[in-house]
């Protein structure tokens, strides 16, 4: 069993019911950019073809799924989390690192990496 993160472009609100209806995400990068991103956060990463990513180490076990607007551009990343306190953890670098923001599966609301790192 595992708790699903979406990363993906959200605008500056402070919870999902605060996104405008209108509002459109955009895709969040380039599937080797960001690749190399998740990389030097989770240097464990392992890729299993061009559209899943495995890191599993240290206390981590997260499972991803890349979901592609088109051949090169990622629309979001679908992040499987296997344990909860140091994925969720990993999860707050993923975000910090590409400066991304996710929506949390567990509370129907954004994920919140800064009160995460203050709890942790």
């Amino acid at each position: 069993m595992s708790w699903d993160i979406y990363i993906q472009d959200l605008p500056p609100v402070d919870r999902v019911d605060a996104i405008p209806e209108d509002f459109r995400p955009q895709p969040i990068g380039e599937r080797e950019a960001l690749i190399a991103r998740i990389r030097k956060v989770l240097p464990m990463l392992e890729r299993q073809d061009n559209d899943w990513l495995f890191a599993k180490g240290n206390g981590i076990d997260l499972s991803m799924q890349l979901h592609m607007e088109d051949a090169t551009q990622v629309r979001y990343i679908l992040v499987h989390v296997h344990n909860r306190e140091l994925g969720a953890a990993g999860v707050a670098a993923l975000l910090r690192e590409p400066g991304l923001r996710a929506m949390d599966t567990a509370t129907g609301d954004l994920f919140d990496a800064v009160m995460l790192e203050e709890g942790l």
